[in-house]
């Protein structure tokens, strides 16, 4: 496969999207013109991606991306994202398509659905591996984004506006698209008087935290263009298990991920390095959600949540030269 013009649909979510990059690298490297359909909210992130980004903006406006595609003359597509949208688009483009990405079988599905646990997977391969298969492309373990030196300079304007030396601070991201995954504020108190150096709170989370002043709380402070390389000016980042965690990945910062409700079996960990370690304690009951949905433990026990603030600061140091 050389030569192609290919259409990637994967419009959702931002960590699903950067779990594409190696496979998207892979498709561009072997000589291919490549697109990636995504939904029109991760657009800021479109000039550090390795392909031509196009915007999905909802149902009303789908023909007239079929028309943006279709005058691309795209010969193969592939499908990351399998939804009804995606469906009716590449049916609409009529190119062949080479690859449709299933997350769970039928019987995986229903487990979940009907709040069954601990959901277990036959296919645990990462998700950034099941995407190179259905692509057919042999990608490496590199998702790291494509950042201009310029771009990194407006970004050593924006953290030294808040009083922050670049590689001189911890960055701590402690919300999450659904409640099983949030870092808790007690873990969050306790680890303050182990971290030693300053360390600031960054997100678009608004629920109260009730932390120490150690925390600077920079949430909503960086758009999401420039959070890429705010993140990679950071000694260290600490995370939940989020899109953030998968960004600070791509930009090749020491990462700490903390998983509770979720689990690695999922497939949705950070691409493994050496600068990465994930922080997640090993249960029979877990993972009990696919997503971290659960507001309440089934069990009543929410021992997922038992992570201690010295189990991270023990994994923050083993990747972070402090």
């Amino acid at each position: 496969m050389s030569g192609d013009k290919i259409i990637v649909f994967r419009l959702n979510a931002m960590g699903d999207i950067l779990l594409a990059i190696p496979t998207l690298r892979a498709l561009r490297s072997a000589g291919n013109q490549v697109h990636l359909v995504v939904n029109e909210k991760w657009c800021a992130l479109a000039p550090f991606i390795p392909a031509a980004v196009h915007y999905y903006e909802g149902g009303a406006k789908l023909l007239t991306l079929v028309s943006e595609l279709r005058a691309l003359k795209p010969n193969i597509i592939f499908d990351l994202q399998s939804k009804l949208s995606t469906i009716i688009m590449r049916n609409l483009l009529g190119a062949p398509l080479m690859g449709v990405y299933k997350k769970r079988t039928a019987v995986e599905q229903f487990v979940a659905a009907t709040k069954r646990f601990p959901i277990k997977l036959k296919d645990q391969r990462p998700v950034w591996e099941k995407y190179a298969q259905v692509c057919g492309v042999e990608a490496d373990s590199n998702p790291l984004l494509e950042m201009s030196p310029e771009y990194i300079d407006e970004c050593r304007d924006l953290i030294s506006k808040q009083g922050l030396t670049e590689k001189e601070f911890i960055f701590v991201h402690p919300d999450a698209s659904k409640p099983g995954k949030e870092i808790p504020d007690e873990l969050l108190r306790n680890l303050a008087p182990m971290l030693e150096l300053p360390a600031a709170i960054v997100g678009t989370g608004t629920r109260e935290l009730d932390v120490p002043e150690k925390y600077l709380d920079l949430r909503n402070e960086f758009d999401l263009y420039h959070l890429p390389g705010v993140l990679s000016l950071a000694r260290g980042v600490i995370s939940s298990d989020s899109g953030p965690m998968h960004l600070a990945r791509a930009v090749d910062v020491p990462l700490v991920a903390l998983f509770f409700q979720t689990d690695v079996s999922l497939g949705f960990a950070p691409i493994p390095s050496s600068k990465t370690v994930v922080v997640s304690n090993e249960l029979e009951c877990k993972p009990c959600s696919l997503h971290g949905q659960n507001k309440k433990c089934p069990l009543g026990h929410f021992k997922c949540r038992n992570i201690s603030a010295e189990q991270v600061n023990k994994a923050l140091k083993s990747v972070v030269n402090l």
